[in-house]
């Protein structure tokens, strides 16, 4: 896929690896959207802030509203609570699956139509040992 001209969303775009990622596909000359629960922790010159909970269906709608635009989606959002799943709480176990499984799903669902309306692109999902 040519990242040049191209249109991307990054789930965490506000820090770690995925701030990473904005900053390199800004440099490369792609239009990016930094998703954030906090989008004014966004501090990439060139990156256009853009407020998402991944855990919130309304949030992951109001984005995908936003960025109409987009051809290419980085999933990368996550947390890690350091729960063991063997004897852990069970609430820390649902708040990791409710991230990085149904968040991550519910950023895919709304974002491939939009992508497919714009003549196609690419969806990555980044993972940890998590998944």
């Amino acid at each position: 896929m040519k990242i040049e001209g191209s249109v991307a969303v990054v789930t965490g775009g506000n820090r770690g690896f995925g701030r990473h990622l904005v900053t390199r596909l800004v440099e490369r000359g792609a239009k990016v959207y930094a998703a954030a629960r906090r989008p004014e922790a966004v501090d990439v010159p060139g990156a256009v802030p853009l407020r998402l909970d991944i855990t919130d269906p309304a949030s992951v709608r109001e984005a995908a509203a936003v960025a109409t635009d987009a051809t290419l989606l980085i999933n990368n959002a996550g947390i890690f609570t350091s729960t063991s799943l063997i004897d852990g709480d069970v609430g820390d176990i649902r708040r990791e699956m409710e991230t990085h499984y149904f968040g991550t799903l519910d950023v895919t669902r709304a974002f491939a139509p939009i992508i497919e309306a714009n003549g196609g692109g690419a969806i990555l999902n980044v993972l940890s040992v998590l998944s």
